[in-house]
């Protein structure tokens, strides 16, 4: 905090005459009111920092794997020719995986692994392409690599032949291999291995399905709702007492009625 604030809080009042009390009043309240700002924001950077330096020598697997990417996954519908069945495919935004893995790493570097025989940045059979990408992760002054082959694929995720095989497919390709390498190394991974939520949150929340509630969350249910209500959700629960509900099941009580999913005297749970 500014030395010359500190001081002029300290100094306190600088009038003795009742006329201007008020004014200078308002004028030490102003200054409280920035000292608690610049105090807050240190308080900030001092956690960032603690933060920054326990990622520094923590691997970067578990730093990397405990982030939540669940905003910035990418959906495209796939609809089989044969069967004419549609599936959904999750894809993490290679744009935002990059940034992410650059904010926390910034010396780590991806790479085209080519053939030595071709001026191409992909590989073939003389049917089909891919590419072979590595992204090395540089933290500490260690390095870890990790590699990826990625076929050359059209919109329907079936290879595309050689001879129709565009620039803008290689690019898209390269780009698909980058952010699954960056996946290998823990950002987004639970996506392929077909998780809604990253590990450490995932056993969280199931955690909570067997937890005993806790009493702040038994305090927020008697906030948000009547006694009335409460006897209703209780029997459709088959508990007697509210303290016998799980944590699961009062943060879906106090969900509901925090997001306005129901209406008042008239629960639904």
């Amino acid at each position: 905090m500014r030395e010359d604030l500190i001081e002029e809080l300290r100094s306190g009042f600088d009038t003795a005459a009742p006329e201007e009390m008020p004014r200078e009043l308002a004028r030490l309240c102003a200054l409280c009111d920035e000292a608690a700002n610049e105090l807050e924001q240190a308080q900030k950077l001092n956690k960032a920092l603690a933060d920054s330096i326990q990622w520094v020598n923590e691997d970067p697997y578990r730093v990397l794997s405990r982030i939540n990417v669940n905003d910035h996954i990418e959906k495209r519908a796939v609809k089989n020719k044969k069967t004419g069945e549609t599936t959904y495919l999750s894809y993490l935004s290679w744009a935002w995986a990059w940034d992410t893995l650059m904010g926390l790493y910034p010396d780590s570097y991806t790479t085209i692994n080519r053939p030595t025989d071709s001026d191409f940045p992909y590989w073939t059979d003389g049917r089909t392409c891919w590419v072979d990408v590595s992204v090395t992760l540089v933290w500490n002054g260690n390095e870890r690599v990790r590699s990826e082959v990625f076929p050359i694929m059209g919109y329907s995720n079936q290879s595309i032949p050689l001879d129709a095989v565009t620039s803008f497919d290689v690019n898209t390709a390269l780009q698909r291999a980058w952010t699954k390498c960056i996946a290998r190394h823990g950002l987004g991974f639970y996506i392929y291995a077909g998780q809604d939520l990253p590990n450490e949150e995932a056993e969280q929340q199931k955690a909570r399905q067997y937890a005993r509630v806790t009493d702040e969350q038994v305090a927020k249910v008697m906030e948000l709702y009547s006694p009335a209500e409460i006897e209703t959700m209780l029997k459709r629960l088959k508990k007697a007492e509210l303290d016998e509900i799980t944590q699961a099941q009062a943060d879906k009580m106090i969900a509901k009625r925090d997001r306005g999913l129901i209406e008042d005297q008239s629960p639904t749970f």
